[in-house]
């Protein structure tokens, strides 16, 4: 068998990949879709039911955080 070169890795280490990468298109794509949302509300109504920016930059630093948790997970060399 060969050494594993991270702490975390096989299907452990791919279920933390798989979830990184959906944080990232999530923080990639969340302004276009939000200012979307704002857009389509001023137009159609339902304003009320909108997220604020506060709240929305919220998320964003929330997501990055955890970006940022994972990719130190994802980083931590196995040692035997």
């Amino acid at each position: 068998m060969n050494n594993p070169q991270f702490k975390i890795y096989g299907i452990e280490r791919r279920k933390v990949k798989k979830e990184l990468s959906e944080l990232n298109s999530y923080v990639k794509n969340f302004w276009y879709f939000h200012q979307l949302d704002k857009d389509m509300a001023s137009f159609y109504g339902g304003e009320e039911r909108l997220m604020n920016d506060v709240d929305a930059q919220q998320k964003i630093d929330q997501a990055k955080n955890k970006i940022k948790e994972l990719q130190i997970k994802l980083s931590i060399v196995y040692i035997k």
